[in-house]
Formats: C-alpha cells, sequence, structure tokens
C-alpha cells in the first residue's frame, strides 16, 4: 500500500522526486532531530518550511521562523546545550547577521549535533550580493560540507549530525540555489526512533562560559578539534580521489560544481586525468593534498566564486614542498553562477581540446541570439498594495513617467518584496544593500544634504528583524525623515512566513499574541505616526505630502494584508462555507469610450491586468482589464482621472436564492 505522506512516513527502500532542501530536511528528520529554526531566506526557505508543514505529524519536532538569524542560531546552541540536535537554514547573506554566534560556537563546541544549513545565491537572483559564505570558516573553524546532488544533499545533512557530535562543532552545510531548488530522485532511509528526544541541559561552565582565561583555553581547543578533524578526513567517505592513474594533470571540485565538471569531461570525451572530489570544503587536510598530488605536474581547481579552495590548496602546495602548477581562476570566473557550459569551455580552454561540434554550434548560436531575446522583468503580483504604495509615493513627490518628470527626494530602498520597486516603470529607490539600510543610511543623508527630503522604506517583517534599533537610533539622535512600513503582515517573498503582523492565519484562524505595530512604533518615541490602507491612494498620497512637510521622524505604515494570502483565505472560506458564496461580486472595466488613453493606469500605475488589445472596429488600440487577472484591488479605479473605469456589481445572493428555487431540471 503507497504510504500518503513519504516525507514523513518514508523509510529504506522508498523513493520519491524531492527538491534539494527538501532533501535536507528529510536527512535532518532521518538523524533525529527535535528542534529547526530559521530567519526565511530564498534559497534556503524551503529546509524549515516543510518541517513546520509537517510538524504535526512528527512526533517531538520543533519549528520556530525566528526573527533574525542571529537568534535563531542562538535558538539551535540552546537546543544542542540541551541534548537536542538541532538543524539552523538561513540564507547566504543571513550569516552575516548570526556570524557572532557562529563565531562563538567554535569556542564552546556542541552537546547534540548541530547543523548550519546556508543556502547560497551564485548570480544573485534572489540576494543583494553572491557572497562566498565559506570564507567565514577561516576564522569561525564551522567545517563545511558541500553535497554535489539531491542524494548527497540529503545523505550529507544526515551524516552531518554524527560528525559534530564527534568532533564538537557545529557543521556547515553549503547548498547553492540550483541544488536547493532543483528537483531529482531522492532514495530514503529510516529515520531514528522519535520517541526518546528528549531535553536535559546539563551545566558546563569550563565551555560554556566563555570569556577571560576561559575563552583562551576553549580556543585552544578548537584549535585541537580542528587538527583531530582534518585527520579524520584523510580517510573519509567525504572525500574521494578519482582516476589515480598516469595522467600528470589533476583536478579539485566540490559541491554542484563537481557535477559540472564530471559532465564536461564526459562531453568534452576526457576519462583520463586524476580528480579529487571534496565533500568537506574545509578544514582540508595537507596529507590528503599531497597524497593527491603524487605523480602530478599541473593541477586545476573547479569552484565558483572567488577562489575559497583554491586559496587553500595554494596555501598547503606551498608547505608541503609541490612543485608543480596550480591554476584556478585563469579558466573560470570569478563572479556569477559557473554553469555547465562554463565548465565545458574552461576545461576545454586548459586543456586545448577543441569543443564537440554540436556544442560549439549551440554556443555560437546563443551567444547570436542572446542580445535579441526579450529580457524577464520583475514585477509586483497583480493587486499587490506595495504597488500602489510606490503609485503614491511617485505622485506625492512629482514624479512622473509619462510626463518625464524627475523627482528631487531621496528614496532609500531595503530588502523585501517592495525591493521590486527599485525597477522600471517606478525606479523608486536610490540605494539599496541590506536589511534595514535604508532608515540608517537615509538619516545621515538627510543630516549632510538639506536640499533633499529623505523618505526610507522598510517591510513589515524587515523591520521585526533589525529595523527596531534603527528606528530607536533615528528618534535619539534628532533625525528628519519619513519612515515608511509596508506592513503586508507575512515574509511574502520567501513564502509567506508569518510575522508578528499576521493577524489571520491561512485557514482563518486568529493568531496569536499579534502586535499592534502601530503602539510598538509610538512606545519608541515617535509622536507622528499613522497607518493607512495603501490601496486609497489619494488619500495616502495626501498623507506623504503632508508628512514631507513636518520635521523630525515620521513614520506613515502602508497597513494592507498582501493580495495572494487575502485571496488563498477567501477561497478556502468560498470552498468550505457554503454561506460565502452568497455574497456580492463585481468586476472592473474600461469603457472604450470615455478612456482617452492618458495611460495613468497602464504606465504609472502599471498593473499587469491591464493590457493593450487591437480594436478590431477601427483598427487602433484600447486599454483593456483582463478579467480573468484582475483581483478587484479597485486601485485603477480610483486613479483614472476621466472615471472611464467603472465597478461592475452582482448580487450572487439574489442570483443563488433564484437558481435555488427553480426546478432541479432548469437550474
Amino acid at each position: 500500500m503507497a504510504k500518503s505522506n513519504l516525507f514523513v512516513n518514508g523509510s529504506e527502500g522508498d523513493k520519491a522526486i524531492v527538491l534539494g532542501n527538501e532533501a535536507i530536511a528529510r536527512g535532518a528528520l532521518e538523524a533525529g532531530i527535535g528542534y529547526a529554526s530559521m530567519y526565511p531566506g530564498t534559497p534556503a526557505s524551503e529546509i524549515i518550511a516543510v518541517l513546520d508543514k509537517n510538524k504535526k505529524c512528527i512526533e517531538n519536532l520543533y519549528t520556530e521562523f525566528s526573527l533574525n538569524e542571529h537568534i535563531s542560531l542562538h535558538g539551535a546552541i540552546g537546543a544542542s546545550w540541551s541534548g537536542i540536535r538541532s538543524l539552523c537554514a538561513m540564507k547566504n547573506v543571513g550569516l552575516n547577521v548570526a556570524s557572532e554566534p557562529a563565531q562563538f560556537l567554535a569556542y564552546t563546541g556542541v552537546k547534540a549535533g548541530l547543523v548550519l544549513a546556508i543556502g547560497s545565491d551564485p548570480g544573485a537572483p534572489s540576494s543583494s550580493n553572491e557572497q562566498d559564505d565559506r570564507w567565514y570558516s577561516l576564522h569561525t573553524y564551522m567545517p563545511i560540507m558541500e553535497p554535489s546532488n539531491i542524494q548527497e544533499a540529503k545523505d550529507f545533512t544526515k551524516d552531518a549530525f554524527d560528525v559534530s557530535e564527534e568532533f564538537s562543532f557545529g557543521i556547515v552545510l553549503m547548498a547553492p540555489s540550483r541544488l536547493c531548488h532543483n528537483a531529482g530522485v531522492l532514495r530514503f532511509g529510516d529515520i531514528r526512533d522519535r520517541k526518546n528526544i528528549k531535553g536535559n541541559f546539563k551545566k558546563d561552565p569550563e565551555n560554556y562560559l566563555n570569556l577571560f582565561s576561559l575563552a583562551v583555553k576553549n580556543h585552544a581547543k578548537y584549535l585541537e578539534r580542528n587538527e583531530l578533524l582534518k585527520k579524520y578526513l584523510i580517510e573519509s567517505k567525504f572525500n574521494k580521489i578519482i582516476n589515480e592513474g598516469q595522467s600528470k594533470i589533476g583536478f579539485i571540485s566540490s559541491g554542484v560544481i563537481y557535477a559540472h565538471l564530471m559532465e564536461a569531461f564526459d562531453i568534452l570525451g576526457v576519462y583520463d586525468h586524476k580528480i579529487l572530489k571534496l565533500g568537506f570544503s574545509f578544514p582540508i587536510s595537507n596529507e590528503l593534498i599531497k597524497r593527491f598530488f603524487e605523480g602530478l605536474e599541473k593541477v586545476v581547481v573547479v569552484e565558483e566564486a572567488e577562489g575559497f579552495l583554491e586559496f587553500q590548496i595554494k596555501k598547503i602546495a606551498y608547505e608541503t614542498g609541490f612543485k608543480g602548477n596550480i591554476y584556478g581562476k585563469e579558466f573560470f570566473s570569478k563572479t556569477g553562477e559557473i554553469t555547465l557550459d562554463d565548465v565545458i569551455f574552461g576545461v576545454s580552454r586548459f586543456l586545448e581540446k577543441p569543443l564537440p561540434a554540436s556544442f560549439d554550434f549551440a554556443s555560437k548560436k546563443y551567444k547570436e541570439l542572446s542580445d535579441k531575446l526579450p529580457q524577464r522583468s520583475g514585477t509586483f503580483c497583480i493587486g499587490c498594495p506595495h504597488r500602489a504604495t510606490f503609485y503614491s509615493i511617485l505622485k506625492a513627490v512629482g514624479f512622473s513617467n509619462t510626463e518625464e518628470k524627475e523627482r528631487d527626494v531621496v528614496i532609500a530602498g531595503d530588502i523585501g518584496c517592495y525591493t521590486l520597486g527599485l525597477l522600471p516603470p517606478y525606479n523608486a529607490m536610490d540605494f539599496l544593500t541590506c536589511m534595514n539600510a535604508g532608515l540608517s543610511i537615509g538619516q545621515a543623508i538627510s543630516n549632510f544634504d538639506k536640499n533633499k527630503k529623505v523618505i526610507a522604506l522598510v517591510g513589515d517583517s524587515t523591520f521585526y528583524h533589525s529595523g527596531i534599533p534603527v528606528l530607536l537610533n533615528a528618534v535619539q539622535n534628532g533625525a528628519d525623515i519619513l519612515y515608511i512600513i509596508l506592513d503586508n503582515s507575512w515574509t511574502a517573498m520567501t513564502g509567506h512566513q508569518k510575522t508578528p503582523s499576521t493577524q489571520k492565519d491561512i485557514d482563518g484562524k486568529p493568531s496569536a499574541n499579534v502586535l499592534n505595530l502601530k503602539d510598538l512604533v509610538k512606545s519608541l518615541g515617535v509622536s507622528y505616526v499613522k497607518s493607512l490602507d495603501p490601496n486609497s491612494v489619494k488619500r495616502f498620497s495626501a498623507q506623504i505630502k503632508s508628512a514631507l512637510k513636518e520635521p523630525g521622524v515620521k513614520v506613515l505604515i502602508a497597513k494592507r494584508e498582501c493580495i495572494l494570502q487575502e485571496i488563498r483565505r477567501n477561497k478556502s472560506l468560498f470552498k468550505n462555507d457554503a454561506k460565502v458564496a452568497e455574497t456580492g461580486e463585481s468586476l472592473y472595466e474600461i469603457q472604450k469610450s470615455r478612456c482617452v488613453k492618458c495611460s495613468e493606469c497602464f504606465v504609472e500605475l502599471a498593473c499587469p491586468a491591464i493590457i493593450l488589445k487591437k480594436d478590431e472596429d477601427n483598427g487602433g488600440d484600447y486599454y483593456y482589464i483582463d478579467p480573468a487577472s484582475c483581483v478587484k484591488c479597485g486601485v485603477c479605479y480610483e486613479i483614472c482621472p476621466n472615471s472611464a473605469i467603472r465597478k461592475v456589481e452582482f448580487d450572487l445572493k439574489s442570483e443563488f436564492k433564484l437558481k435555488k428555487g427553480l426546478p432541479e431540471a432548469i437550474v
């Protein structure tokens, strides 16, 4: 009989197609974790999301979407010290926030296994930078494992807990976005018995009180543990030397790039060179590398980013007296995502081996066409309240696309769904770096450029992440700035995790301990605080104009729930409650006879539900609201200067009753 939920109930011999993130979560489950936490961040979000979604079916599992990565990792450490295996996940830049507990974790060590799963983001498709977090381990000493496929994502995660406990290190499991979000076949293993997952914190002042002379002792202890781990990794199953033949050339790689390298060899018809696959990319044993160097004259390191492996290999080569040459970034880019094609080109150049005719033709054709193909651009969802917020801001500061008006107000961006406001047609951000940089950088700009007003933006989740001290700092230091909190009640961009502002869950149940954001802001000393619906764009725009004239710190809360969650909840209620079906319905339409194509809705608001169509009667163009796409937010209706958009309402309640009164055959 088929099992209903393989993620929870799968066992040895079962197989399923899963995401890389789900494979990591399953590996942690098989290892017997009792604690899992993260601050949501793409590409790693599904690691904890899948555990949280299934936790009611998993005995003795605690999950948490923490307010930031610093808190999340501290929680995992506390669980570990209580004897509970713990998993903490985050995206690459999250480690910047968690770097402080990560630094101390190597000093204090763990009791039960602790794994830190990091979703790296080469090419930065979902991040504000493409930092390589592996470099952190040169000073945190956290060992790094790099799975190369879906199966290893699960198996390495499971094994990482054992290694963590044996050497008392938190283990970093590094997974790039291609592994996190790719799907593949996974063979399951058995899950450890979960009945005995019970915490028992035992005092250990020698390790856990990390200060003064104890900190120095702990420093020495982690250096000793690091050397022990290096010795273990010489013969471990995680690092493999392949093709120990007569070739004078060797290749070293790790993670997904290793899989690319093996495929590139196959495409190029190269099968005789020596290969070192590193499952642990830190630490690396001198003895292992010395053994690999034997008989080689040239070594090529194939990896992404700025050469973390290459740096270590060259250091070891110097220390062990290797006389050959080591190559790496001469053949592979330091920036952006390295694709299979990039690896094929790099290996081909190094070996001076011609590309296969079919591959050469395809790559030339791609170069020929790549500039001619239309590029995809991010945009807000249809009905997203952030679109209305940006429209209101730009109207308030006098910016217009259609009339080519510029703005002299500085707009400080931040991280979240609303980051899309920096793209055309809004172009509504002047800088963007990291979480909660907008207000603090904007505060300094407002101090030194008195000729410009400054508006700083932040989302509710980002504000709770680390924005409270930033706002408090602005108040304490008498800043003159308008701070707009775009509160859509969810961490929407990463899959709709709850925030302290979430009023109702997706099933309509009220959330517990809902925070009053307006009261919180007032408690920080802000006297000018107003909460408005951003979809009331005229009122919101007028309020922005008014706030910009006031001195000091002003806070406007653009309060409206993410439209996707609102729709999902309403669909669920409609499906489960027949009474909801008896409510009214409406649609919006553009009257061709009244529309003068001023482009206020089509270009300034830029709602994707409004499209340009060909008029079959006169051959001209006209604007049209696609009823299948429109979510009836009503913003276009409010902003139309010519009243060309009208709202049509239906009384479904009457229609419903009418149908119920008719004979069944007619209905």
